[in-house]
This record gives structure tokens, C-alpha cells and sequence, in this order.
């Protein structure tokens, strides 16, 4: 399978649609699927009547807006607050992790931008295993999702899910661990051997101290002063006595082009495209970055308002990720899942390399290619055949709505089956053979004289289950795989 040749000439100038790159509903499904999970086809018509521009700026807006997830009752109990702590938590952190799932399926850009700046900013419960922490580590990234990207680095670094992940509790004065310091560097802000020394992650270290007062497993973790190395320390050349906020500073202030880059150029490739772009959309982007004093939501704003976001290179250029695949299937058949249903959606999430709170490592998921296996192209098959046949079990008419709902055709089989394949499928990368070989599907064993003589129609008590036939055709396709 190959990906859409990424030759995206579009520059960050507002999207103005045109003859050739129209406003449709072709894009609107593109905003969808990239920042969000999916919608209702009356969602996407609607989208029609509103101007692009400021359609994405109500789609950013309205993300905002969001109320953040209330915290359940054991969202900051420690260990003593459990009858039996090692039975409870597990039970506690996959109720949480169905919450998640229903927040993704709900707050449209927000859950998309929690999703992507936990694979950025990687803890796993699974190394920490409190479900207070898990619950505050992603309160946090509600919290700074749309906010100053200098103060979410600062607030992150000392989350009790950061601090035990990557051993910031265990760096104290005269036993330092440079564990969090060469993250911070690499993966966090400045991205692999750019613009700092291993002596600066040694320096850097030192001025991370300190925050190793932990009283109990999921409780609070504290600043103690006596493990604080309150030496002067020398980074990027600069000497003082740094410590953790103001070694961020340091960060932003020094290196405040390479911070710039390497974050606009992730969410980049997080959003656009894996393919590099031309360095005038990231200098661009970079420029916009630090002209906000740090402020995620303008570069959100300047990127997914442009040309380049709208082009035809863009649309179909990325694959799926487990949860883009599932959730997105969710809401475009609009089918009404319960929790234990939910659960089992995010169970195989889990079998195809994406389990919440727990990234692979510390780098996060790699994404794009690095989905799709011989293993897990059978795993996705079988999660979309598990939510359609929920669906079928919930009320098999939602299956008929789907057809009725994409198609002003009532009885052109033919017509029917293009509208339904191009609701889930880019249309740029479909032949009519291809159209064919689905409406072959579709009809199912309906006899093809009723279809010549227009006696068929979607009324039929055929529909439902033929309805199964073209989804199940549709999703073991190479193009479903894509958004």
C-alpha cells in the first residue's frame, strides 16, 4: 500500500477555496479524521455553509471550550486511601482508560491534541502504576493542550507520572540521574544531538534535583530542598545556579530557534503529513511559535487555516493510527456503543500497538508505517467487523441509515454503492473498476434483474445485511487505511 505522492505545494497563506481546490465534502471529512475522530454526515453537510477559515476557527474554538474530564473519586488517593491496593488500581486504570476513549470520541481537536502531546510528552503507568498519577498526568495535558508550550514543559517535569517515569525522584544532590535531563533535551524540546553537549546533560541533571519527597505510592511528590544541588551549574555556556524553571528558561532562551523548529516540525508531521515539507513552512511556522511567546494555539491556528493543510497532497497522505481507525468508524456509522462494548474497542486498539498510557517507549508511537503489519491488518479487520456487527445487534436499521443518509439514489445500485464507498474512502484513489467490484459486492445474492428493472431499492429487508457486504468490503481495503 503507498501513501498519496506527498508533493504539497501549498503555502501557509488562509486556505481560499478555488476551481481546482474546492470547498467539499471531501475536505471537510480531511478536518475531520486529522483533527478529530470522525463525524455524522449531517455534521459534515453542515460544514458546507460555513467558510473554511472560519470553520476551523470554531472547530479550534469550540475544542477549547471543552470542559476538561471531571476527576473520579480516586483521582488523588494514595495508597492508604484503598482497601487493597494491588486488587484496586488495575480496575481503576481501566476505568479511566474507557473515559479516555469516550473523550476522544466526543471533544473533537482536544482529544486529538491530548492524544498527540501524550505521545510527546511519554510516561506509562505501567512503569508507575498509580491511577491517581494516570489521572493527573492526563488532567495536565487537558489542561496545556491549547496553552504555553514553555509552561507545559515546566508543569509536566514535575507530574508525579513524569517524575517516576523517567527517575526525576530519584535525582537528588550528590547522586544525580540524568535520565529526565537528556529526555528533556532530546525528545522534549530540542530534539537527538541538537544544540546540546553530554556535559549539558550532566549540568542539566543538577538543576533538576530535589523533587524526591514522595510519601506514598500515588500521593504527592514534593521539593525537598536538603536533595536540591544548589551549585552552580554551566549549560549552553551560561553559569548559574540553575534550577528546575529556570534551567527551562535557560531552554527557551538559548535555544529558543531549535525549541521552535523541532516542536512546529512534530506537529507537523503529526498532522499534515510524515513526509518533510519545504523549510519555509516550518521557518514560517517556527517564526509564528516564537512571535506567540510560546503559545501552542496561533501555530494551531496558522497551520490548519493554510493552503498547505487543504491541498490535495495532504488528503489520504497518512495512515490511520488503532484509535483514528476505530473511533473515526464509530461516529461516521453513528453507532450507539455501550462501555463493555467500548472497552472491547479499546482492547483492540491495544492488540494493534496502541494502548493509552502506555507508548511503546520512552519516543512514543511512531506512527504512519509503523501501524501496519501482517498481523495487525488482520487485527483492524476484525475491530471493524466487531463495531459493525454491534451495530447490527444494536439495530441493524443503522446500518440502512448509512446508505440513505450518503445517497440522493433510492435505487441505482450502482450510485448507491459509489456514495457509500466515497463516505469512507478517498475518492481520488478509486477506479471504476474498483466502484465496480464493490457494487458487485454490495448486491449481495439479489438477483441482478431486480436491480435492471429498479425493483430494488434501499427500502428493502435485504438492505441491512447488504449493508454488512460492502462495509466489510470496504474496510479490508488498502484506501480505508488511510486519512
Amino acid at each position: 500500500m503507498e501513501t498519496l505522492n506527498p508533493c504539497n505545494t501549498g503555502t501557509l497563506e488562509v486556505y481560499v477555496p478555488s476551481d481546482s481546490q474546492p470547498w467539499n465534502i471531501q475536505r471537510v471529512r480531511h478536518i475531520s479524521r486529522r483533527l478529530g475522530y470522525g463525524m455524522s454526515v449531517n455534521q459534515e453537510l453542515d460544514a458546507l455553509d460555513i467558510q473554511p477559515q472560519m470553520y476551523i476557527d470554531n472547530w479550534i474554538s469550540r475544542s477549547i471550550n471543552y470542559s476538561h474530564t471531571p476527576a473520579p473519586e480516586w483521582g488523588y488517593w494514595d495508597r492508604n486511601d484503598y482497601n487493597d491496593y494491588q486488587e484496586e488500581r488495575f480496575p481503576k486504570i481501566t476505568e479511566w482508560r474507557l473515559q479516555v476513549i469516550k473523550d476522544l470520541l466526543s471533544t473533537e481537536l482536544k482529544g486529538k491534541m491530548v492524544t498527540f502531546w501524550h505521545n510527546h510528552f511519554v510516561t506509562r503507568v505501567e512503569d508507575y502504576n498509580a491511577p491517581s498519577w494516570m489521572f493527573q498526568y492526563y488532567r495536565l495535558l487537558q489542561e496545556n493542550t491549547f496553552g504555553n508550550f514553555k509552561d507545559f514543559v515546566k508543569e509536566i517535569g514535575k507530574s508525579p507520572a513524569m517524575l517516576v517515569f523517567l527517575d526525576g525522584r530519584r535525582n537528588r544532590k550528590n547522586n544525580p540521574n540524568e535520565n529526565y535531563a537528556r529526555e528533556l533535551f532530546e525528545l522534549f524540546t530540542l530534539g537527538e544531538d541538537n544544540g546540546y553537549t553530554q556535559q549539558d546533560i550532566v549540568e542539566a541533571s543538577r538543576a533538576l534535583t530535589g523533587y524526591t519527597n514522595v510519601r506514598e505510592l500515588g500521593g504527592t511528590i514534593t521539593f525537598d530542598e536538603s536533595k536540591f544541588d544548589s551549585g552552580e551549574k554551566t549549560i549552553f555556556g551560561v553559569t548559574a545556579n540553575f534550577d528546575h524553571d529556570s534551567l527551562i528558561d535557560l531552554i527557551f532562551q538559548e535555544r529558543a530557534d531549535e525549541v521552535a523548529k523541532f516542536i512546529v516540525t512534530k506537529i507537523y508531521h503529526h498532522f499534515v503529513s510524515p513526509a518533510s515539507p519545504d523549510e519555509f513552512i516550518i521557518d514560517e511556522l517556527a517564526t509564528v511559535f516564537k512571535s506567540a511567546d510560546w503559545e501552542l494555539e496561533p501555530v494551531y491556528r496558522k497551520l490548519f487555516k493554510s493552503e498547505h493543510f487543504f491541498d490535495d497532497a495532504a488528503m489520504a497522505a497518512m495512515i490511520k493510527s488503532p484509535f483514528d481507525y476505530t473511533l473515526a468508524f464509530i461516529n461516521e456509522i453513528q453507532t450507539p456503543l455501550i462501555d463493555q462494548e467500548l472497552q472491547v474497542v479499546g482492547y483492540f486498539a491495544s492488540i494493534l500497538g496502541q494502548t493509552y498510557f502506555d507508548p511503546i517507549d520512552v519516543a512514543g508511537w511512531q506512527g504512519d508505517r509503523d501501524w501496519i503489519n501482517s498481523s495487525t491488518i488482520t487485527g483492524r479487520w476484525s475491530a471493524a467487523e466487531y463495531i459493525m456487527w454491534m451495530t447490527w445487534d444494536r439495530d441493524k436499521e443503522l446500518l440502512r441509515n448509512i446508505a440513505l443518509a450518503n445517497s440522493d439514489s433510492i435505487d441505482d445500485v450502482e450510485q448507491i454503492t459509489r456514495d457509500v464507498v466515497n463516505r469512507f474512502l478517498p475518492d481520488t484513489l478509486f477506479t471504476q473498476s474498483d466502484y465496480e467490484l464493490a457494487a458487485t459486492t454490495f448486491k449481495g445474492d439479489v438477483p441482478q434483474n431486480y436491480f435492471d428493472e429498479r425493483q430494488w431499492n434501499l427500502n428493502w429487508s435485504s438492505v441491512p445485511y447488504q449493508m454488512t457486504l460492502l462495509l466489510r468490503h470496504l474496510f479490508r481495503m488498502p484506501e480505508f487505511q488511510l486519512k
